[in-house]
């Protein structure tokens, strides 16, 4: 069985001068366009701009808003960064929507912390390792069922439901705002019975899919460590000829579980672009 695989690792330790010129006479005016001749705009849907066939220039905060259960069937965002193909872009799109239906289904992931600390230096490592059947993804592709799409410069961005997943979990009382205002769940998780509930938060990456991937692991970390965590101190003292004795100490902290219903419900974008938030629900196997 191919597995998706998504490993992040992170280990810190510690004037030009003007020049006249005499203006050249300014050209004769064009006449007027016809009005009887001239085009009609075209009439699409959110004020947006035509692109390619079922395609508006439109960006993705209004789509990503409110991603709750329609109709009792859960709804996925997928993202394609920009290619020099916009249809590849939109195929695309809808794989890595398929890919987020697949770790809706079924998501085994292992995070690992351990810093340590000798005199005045401090050093740490942390990873979280997410595992997901990729297989199960590239089937999905074939039931994805597309509600609505977007395009702008950055990339191309579809809204769908994609048959052959579980029921989701009922989030009618998940508040959301609209496209551009802050949604109160930033500041204040809501609870669902049954379930963990994380808000992931990333800074801005170079690209709009990455942005949104990384606040996501950062909700899968959270819930990893609602799920269960051992916590692990290490405290050794070794001694320096001639400088005493050094204390080195060590604390390691590690999770792992496996989610159904691993479910992004909504994400947000603050206004100055700089951070991305994911609400995420999710129920330990």
């Amino acid at each position: 069985m191919r597995i998706g695989k998504f490993l992040v690792l992170v280990v810190a330790l510690i004037g030009i001068a003007a020049c006249a010129s005499v203006p050249e006479p300014a050209p004769a005016p064009e006449p007027a366009p016809d009005p009887a001749t001239a085009p009609e705009p075209a009439d699409t849907p959110s004020g947006g701009v035509p692109t390619s066939a079922g395609m508006t220039a439109i960006g993705p905060e209004a789509l990503m808003a409110d991603l709750r259960p329609r109709n009792g069937r859960p709804v996925f965002l997928g993202v394609a960064n920009r290619l020099r193909n916009r249809d590849e872009e939109e195929a695309a799109a809808i794989l890595h929507a398929a890919e987020q239906a697949s770790r809706y289904v079924r998501i085994a992931a292992q995070y690992r912390y351990v810093a340590q600390r000798a005199g005045r230096s401090i050093g740490y490592v942390e990873d979280i390792d997410a595992q997901w059947d990729a297989n199960l993804a590239d089937r999905l592709v074939e039931s994805v069922e597309v509600l609505e799409t977007g395009q702008n410069n950055e990339g191309t961005y579809v809204l769908a439901m994609v048959d052959g997943v579980p029921a989701p979990p009922a989030l009618d009382s998940i508040p959301v705002a609209g496209a551009g205002v802050e949604p109160r769940w930033v500041s204040q998780p809501p609870v669902i019975p049954g379930h963990l509930v994380s808000v992931g938060i990333s800074q801005r990456s170079r690209r709009f899919r990455d942005s949104l991937d990384t606040a996501d692991q950062e909700a899968l970390k959270s819930v990893l460590l609602q799920a269960g965590a051992t916590v692990r101190l290490i405290q050794d003292a070794q001694a320096i000829e001639r400088q005493g004795t050094r204390e080195m100490v060590t604390s390691a902290e590690d999770a792992s579980a496996v989610f159904r219903s691993f479910y992004v419900a909504a994400r947000y974008a603050s206004p100055d672009g700089r951070y991305y938030y994911s609400l995420v629900v999710a129920r330990e196997e």
